[in-house]
C-alpha cells in the first residue's frame, strides 16, 4: 500500500568554513557560473566546457534576492552559505530546473517516488503518479509530520536541505503531501469513519463509496488498534490497517459486508 512512504532527498548545505568553493571565498560565483566537486565538502570553479564541470550555479539566495531560502530555487542540490551574503544554489549542470521536485507547487504532479528522484510532471503525462495536496516547511527530523492534518495524504516526500557543519547542522526543508494523481482528497480512508462503505481502488488500497453503490464491498463496523482485536467484533470478515503520515501509530479498521 502506499500509505506513509517517506523519502528524503537529502541535499547538503555547505558552510564557508572548511569548504573549497574557490578557494573558501564564493563573492566572485554568480548564477550561470560552472563548478566541479572537491573532496567530500568542497567546490572549485571551472569553465563550463570542461569535462570536471558537473555542477552551475542556480541563483543565490537570502536578503534582497528573489528567493530567501535555496530550497525554493528549482533545481538546487547543494547550498553553500555564503557569510553575510546569503547562499549559493547549485544544481547538476545539465538538468533541468523546471522539472525539478522542489520546482512543484500546490496541484502540480510529480513523477513516482519510489526511486528517490523524483520529477515535476504535467498532470496529464503518463509518468506523473502523485498529485501534489500541499507543500509546507519542514525538518530533518519526521519530515512527513507536517502533512498529518492535510486531508487525503497517502504519501509525503521530503526535500531537506541538509546542513555539515555548524549552526543548522540539524536540516530544514519543504515536504509534498501526495495524493494519487486520479483520487479524490474528501474520498480517502483517513476520512472514513464507523459506519461509512469502502471500495476497493487498487491491489491494496481502499476508498470511501457510498453504502448504496453497487461497487461497495466493505462497512467499517469498529475502528482498533490492531487488527487481531477484530475477531472479537461481530460481523467482521476483513480488516484494514494503514498508517497515516506523521502518525506513529497504524490505525485498524474491523470491516463487514456493504449489503
Amino acid at each position: 500500500m502506499r500509505w506513509a512512504v517517506a523519502v528524503s532527498a537529502v541535499l547538503l548545505a555547505l558552510f564557508t568554513s572548511g569548504c573549497g568553493l574557490i578557494g573558501g571565498s564564493s563573492g566572485g560565483v554568480q548564477a550561470g557560473d560552472c563548478l566541479k566537486k572537491t573532496g567530500e565538502d568542497g567546490f572549485d570553479k571551472v569553465s563550463c566546457s570542461g569535462a570536471d564541470a558537473g555542477f552551475v550555479v542556480l541563483d543565490r539566495a537570502g536578503s534582497g534576492q528573489a528567493h530567501e531560502r535555496c530550497v525554493d530555487v528549482a533545481g538546487t542540490e547543494y547550498v553553500y552559505t555564503d557569510k553575510g551574503k546569503g547562499s549559493v544554489c547549485v544544481g547538476i549542470k545539465g538538468a533541468d530546473p523546471a522539472h525539478a521536485a522542489n520546482a512543484a507547487q500546490k496541484g502540480d504532479c510529480l513523477t513516482d517516488t519510489a526511486g528517490n528522484n523524483p520529477l515535476k510532471a504535467d498532470c496529464a503525462d503518463h509518468t506523473a503518479v502523485y498529485r501534489v495536496l500541499d507543500r509546507l516547511d519542514t525538518t530533518e527530523f519526521m519530515p512527513d509530520a507536517a502533512c498529518k492534518k492535510v486531508s487525503g495524504t497517502q504519501t509525503t516526500y521530503s526535500y531537506i536541505l541538509k546542513a555539515k557543519k555548524g549552526i543548522g547542522a540539524f536540516g530544514t526543508g519543504i515536504v509534498f503531501c501526495l495524493i494519487a494523481k486520479g483520487s479524490d482528497p474528501a474520498r480517502t480512508i483517513d476520512n472514513a469513519k464507523i459506519g461509512d462503505c469502502l471500495k476497493k481502488s487498487g491491489a491494496d488500497d481502499v476508498e470511501i463509496t457510498a453504502c448504496s453503490s453497487p461497487d461497495a464491498e466493505y462497512k467499517i463496523l469498529s475502528s482498533q488498534l490492531d487488527t487481531s482485536l477484530c475477531d472479537r467484533v461481530s460481523g467482521s470478515i476483513a480488516t484494514y490497517s494503514y498508517q497515516q503520515p506523521g502518525e506513529i501509530m497504524p490505525k485498524a479498521f474491523c470491516l463487514g459486508s456493504a449489503h
